[in-house]
């Protein structure tokens, strides 16, 4: 398994945060790499979507439950990688809150001299994510 984790704090309240991280068909304009989205099955706070990754475009099926002003908990359960990704919201102050991503995944159809790239580019792009949710979080509050 390949563990990646990543946080940030930025000037903005939880819910300011909440209402761009819940909001994941919007998920393309923060994370690279994720080409398309397909929602096949949306309940209040389950979300089953069908979803086309990487430059290669390999399709992948995810399971996202949203813990509201929580936590945006992932699975991706077929697909070029196995496993979750969790964004969890910390509040610190009221215009002050911790953003922590964390990844724990196997590559399970990318070959063996592909993976240390895959991952590089992995926490590159939450690093990235993370940079893009602070903006459009920070710039809601103003």
């Amino acid at each position: 398994m390949v563990t990646i984790a990543e946080a940030r704090e930025v000037d903005a309240s939880v819910d300011d945060v909440w209402d761009i991280i819940c909001n994941v068909d919007k998920d393309p304009e923060y994370w690279n790499g994720l080409t398309s989205i397909r929602n096949i099955r949306r309940e209040t706070n389950l979300i089953e979507r069908e979803v086309v990754v990487g430059f290669m475009g390999r399709k992948g099926t995810q399971r996202i439950r949203l813990v509201p002003k929580q936590s945006v908990k992932l699975a991706m359960i077929d697909g070029p990688l196995i496993g979750s990704r969790e964004i969890k919201l910390t509040p610190l102050e009221p215009m002050r809150t911790k953003i922590e991503i964390s990844w724990d995944v196997q590559f399970s159809a990318i070959p063996d001299f592909a993976q240390g790239f895959v991952r590089s580019r992995l926490e590159e792009g939450t690093r990235e994510a993370l940079d893009r949710i602070a903006k459009a979080a920070q710039a809601g509050r103003k």
